[in-house]
């Protein structure tokens, strides 16, 4: 079995599981349980590999190490782009709720004041907000939110990303 096939089984098992685990109990601090269930994942993967003697991964004689970075690479690649992309669609995305809005208009479309009344109308930022709360990146505090204390490791490796792609940011990070 390949290191390409083995990453693949084992990011559709934790993805199982994860489609199990939110049906049957919407886990508190999501974004933590999911990072959880893909390091347990990779951990039983690691496991099964180890119990067979790394054999399933090598590539070639001797090349048991390397195949499992090969796989390691490859999953941990996958399931932190699955979780970016969990945690930007977990809340209601101001696009695609007025991508929605506007199909819904048909060809008529809307005027300025109504996609302004749209916007007003809907809770986005104060949903991720409450979010963040939830995942215990803030802290709600009488005159309002700070973050708490941390290396936020994951968050520092996303900006530091963003920089090298787009440069400078002026807001946002």
């Amino acid at each position: 079995m390949s290191c390409v096939i083995a990453s693949l089984i084992a990011l559709a098992a934790a993805w199982f599981a994860h489609l199990l685990l939110w049906r049957f109990r919407l886990p508190q601090t999501q974004l933590k349980t999911l990072l959880v269930l893909f390091f347990l994942t990779w951990c039983g993967a690691t496991g099964f590999a180890w119990a067979k003697d790394w054999s399933f991964l090598s590539i070639g004689e001797g090349g048991a190490f390397i195949g499992f970075l090969y796989f390691s690479l490859l999953y941990w690649s996958a399931a932190l782009c699955y979780v970016i992309t969990y945690s930007a669609m977990e809340g209601d995305s101001p696009t695609l709720s007025l991508a929605r809005y506007l199909h819904r208009k048909g060809d008529k479309g809307v005027c300025r004041e109504e996609i302004e009344e749209f916007f007003r109308e809907r809770p986005f930022i104060g949903a991720r907000v409450r979010a963040l709360v939830t995942d215990r990146i803030l802290i709600e505090e009488s005159n309002g939110y700070r973050l708490r204390s941390g290396k936020y490791l994951f968050f520092h490796t996303i900006l530091l990303y963003r920089r090298m792609v787009f440069g400078r940011v002026s807001s946002g990070g």
